[in-house]
């Protein structure tokens, strides 16, 4: 494998990690995790998410169910619950009849394997800038860039901050995928403080004041482009409709007779070790 190839890997690997805020099998071993007694959505959250892969530029349309500390990601027949309370992460395939159910730890593990240059830069590296209002799903928004260059290429990050909603910032880290077990890397850390709410309140002390301070807008697109040694790669995750309404139970409850496997995210982690111990191949 060339170097540049190998470079454009490992850009591959970060931006398939910004598809994972739209699935919400989200997950940062420096980010964010909730703290005891935490509720990450008090409130029923369900965000419909379009999703564009960035090698086959096909899109695929996911649902998130958010209430108190569980996320549920349903596409098509293939569900994914993640429950941040107890570190667990249950997929559910229906059409195949398997099901598997990974601790958090396991997953930080496979996550640390696709950790890219991306992830040593510093924050300090990034220029921000507000674009002006944009309107997502029928939802005024602002639209924030964010950008950085380096000998190898350019990274520009673009996400529409929704001007009505606002979360915690525990879970906005779980919806924009950087909370543990996933590992945030600058640009995310650049967003969120971005995303953070500039609203000045009328409450200036008290809980209603510290609860302000911890307002985040929800991101209602995030675009992440990559462009290395001429060649791009781009993710893009755009919401399509926010509601309340909680997941069907059908897609809940692991079938009867249903097989239990691997997760697939373990399987890739043990082929990529598997590659890591390969010999070089000959010139």
């Amino acid at each position: 494998m060339s170097a540049n190839r190998s470079i454009f890997g490992r850009a591959v690997c970060v931006g398939r990690a910004a598809l994972l805020v739209s699935s919400v099998i989200a997950l940062s071993v420096a980010g964010v995790a909730p703290a005891a007694g935490e509720i990450l959505f008090p409130a029923p959250l369900h965000i419909t998410r379009e999703l564009t892969d960035p090698i086959s530029g096909s899109k695929s349309v996911i649902d998130e169910y958010c209430h108190g500390n569980r996320v549920v990601s349903v596409n098509g027949r293939r569900t994914a619950i993640a429950e941040y309370d107890k570190g667990v992460l249950t997929t559910i395939d229906f059409d195949a009849g398997t099901y598997s159910v990974t601790k958090f730890e396991d997953l930080a593990r496979v996550y640390e394997k696709n950790v890219g240059a991306s992830m040593k830069a510093s924050a300090d590296e990034w220029r921000v800038e507000t674009l002006g209002g944009r309107v997502v799903a029928s939802r005024p928004g602002e639209e924030i860039e964010a950008e950085r260059k380096d000998a190898h290429g350019r990274q520009l990050v673009r996400i529409t901050a929704d001007r009505q909603l606002t979360v915690s910032r525990a879970a906005l880290e779980v919806l924009m995928g950087t909370a543990w077990p996933r590992r945030s890397d600058a640009s995310s850390d650049v967003l969120v403080g971005a995303l953070h709410s500039k609203e000045r309140r009328a409450v200036a002390t008290g809980a209603a004041a510290s609860a302000a301070q911890n307002e985040y807008h929800l991101p209602l697109e995030h675009v992440t482009r990559f462009e290395i040694e001429g060649e791009t790669v781009e993710t893009r995750n755009v919401v399509l409709r926010i509601g309340s309404e909680l997941p069907p139970p059908d897609v809940l409850a692991v079938p009867p007779g249903a097989r239990l496997v691997e997760s697939e995210a373990i399987v890739a982690r043990r082929m990529l070790e598997e590659l890591d111990g390969a010999p070089a191949p000959k010139p």
